[in-house]
């Protein structure tokens, strides 16, 4: 490889541990509208359509199934509240300027909701959720640019969205001198394998590569994460409007390998065994980690010894889950044997 790539693959690797987090509600069970004022009238009539958000927020699914059971859910929207408030937001607009919109944060009861969810039949997106980084290359015709600021209102509409669907994004957060160092082509090119680290902060990368063609944005997007990677395009005259697809594409994806099927939520139960560890902080770690998974609700310690200790986990999903989140995400190594796992150093 050449030395300009060896540099500046460097170079995207230390700029991606210094990734700057959107600042967005992660609370699944809240849901976010605009409206026109915060009289009881204005929020009833908005309440339906958070409660939707929440839907597809905990689903990852856009499309929610339509008749008579979502129909009663949304009837009974007001009667499932716990809280609410209110805050403006301020967005970009295309020519510079700013906009103030007042927006009602709707707080659901999670036990309501989850029924809900259930009778709907819907999938469940994995609640613990790490980001997205998006690294967005734009040639105007004029050259080509990292994020550049004239383009702030589709980088907050695109963060809006993510936030909307329950994706949590980041963007990357390069100091000047590191974005003239930079050779673009690389993220032109749809490079991932060095922006991906080590994929403890990150549940993967997208670069989205966005060419102004004539009247027309072509936008290549290219998703990677530990283990596989897929690109597609979107295409608009508007700029926003093919952003917005995209993400909407992306959070379609990553919901759909990271989401536990009506079939596979219920209740069992699991005995773990785990190697490696040496000394009380490699067992706090063990324990952190298994206490922590979304689909575990109990973790117990059966028995423990020279080979390493047995845990007994109460789990909300079919186990087979339960292996596929362990292997994603590396804490604990698989050994010869059914549920037998070594901690990894």
């Amino acid at each position: 490889m050449p030395r300009i790539a060896i540099l500046t693959l460097a170079f995207l690797l230390f700029a991606w541990h210094g990734v700057r987090a959107q600042d967005q509600d992660q609370d699944l069970y809240s849901g976010e509208v605009p409206v026109q004022g915060q009289g009881a009238a204005e929020r009833n009539q908005a309440l339906p359509d958070a409660l939707i958000q929440v839907l597809q927020k905990i689903s990852g699914q856009r499309d929610l199934p339509t008749g008579p059971v979502l129909e009663q859910g949304l009837d009974d929207a007001a009667r499932m509240l716990r809280s609410f408030q209110y805050r403006d937001v301020v967005r970009t607009l295309p020519d510079g300027g700013e906009e103030k919109q007042l927006r009602l944060v709707a707080s659901f009861a999670p036990d309501a909701v989850d029924k809900l969810v259930r009778d709907l039949g819907l999938r469940r997106w994995r609640p613990g959720r790490k980001p997205i980084v998006i690294w967005p290359v734009v040639d105007d015709g004029q050259g080509r640019e990292l994020m550049p600021v004239e383009y702030q209102y589709a980088w907050d509409t695109v963060a809006d969205v993510a936030a909307l669907r329950g994706l949590p994004i980041a963007w990357p957060d390069l100091s000047e001198e590191l974005r003239q160092q930079m050779d673009l082509q690389l993220l032109w090119g749809g490079y991932t394998d060095q922006l991906l680290g080590d994929g403890s902060d990150s549940d993967g990368v997208v670069i989205i590569a966005a060419r102004r063609e004539g009247p027309e944005w072509n936008l290549r997007w290219t998703f990677a994460d530990r283990n596989a990677s897929s690109s597609w395009r979107t295409r608009d005259r508007d700029l926003t409007f093919a952003l917005v697809e995209g993400i909407h594409q992306l959070t379609d994806l990553v919901a759909s390998v990271n989401s536990i099927g009506p079939a596979g939520q219920g209740e069992w139960q699991v005995d773990l065994n785990v190697s490696g560890l040496h000394g009380r902080n490699d067992y706090a770690r063990c324990l952190d980690y298994l206490q922590k998974l979304s689909l575990v609700d109990k973790v117990e310690v059966r028995s423990a010894g020279p080979e390493g200790l047995s845990f007994r986990l109460s789990l909300n999903a079919a186990p087979e889950y339960l292996d596929r989140m362990l292997g994603r995400d590396g804490v604990l190594k698989s050994q010869d044997g059914r549920h037998s796992w070594r901690l990894a150093p």
